[in-house]
């Protein structure tokens, strides 16, 4: 996955921005999306969460409360045009998440490819952690 530099007000690395890291919650393999500054590499957040209560489709994230990422920053994430407001939304802690929808192909087959790696390892793991015992 090509790598989108996303620029938004009160970065810490500002003015270089940040990057988009898609992957898979392990537990659930839903799609996990994470922040990195755009200069160093260096974490900067999370922009999904995984509440396994929430109802996702597979093409879908629950985007943490404002809380844990600036609504500006959340705001130019949008901008790009890789995520869509659903209108929905989900009780975070003592917040509300909004989930969005993924809308970039690249971003979607990505994840999809992920998905897939993960589970063929899923047996294996089992089967290799059954013999050590």
């Amino acid at each position: 996955m090509d790598a989108t530099t996303v620029y938004g007000a009160g970065l810490a690395s500002y003015p270089a921005g940040v990057l988009l890291r898609a992957s898979v919650y392990s537990t659930n393999l839903r799609a996990a999306i994470s922040l990195v500054c755009a200069d160093d590499g260096m974490p900067y957040g999370a922009l999904s969460v995984n509440l396994p209560e929430t109802e996702l489709a597979d093409d879908e994230i629950l985007v943490a409360a404002d809380w844990n990422l600036p609504a500006d920053l959340k705001a130019a994430l949008l901008a790009t045009g890789k995520f869509v407001q659903t209108g929905r939304w989900s009780q975070v802690g003592h917040g509300r998440g909004e989930i969005w929808r993924i809308a970039d192909a690249e971003m979607l087959s990505h994840i999809s490819g992920v998905r897939i790696v993960a589970t063929r390892g899923k047996p294996m793991r089992r089967a290799a952690a059954a013999a050590a015992a």
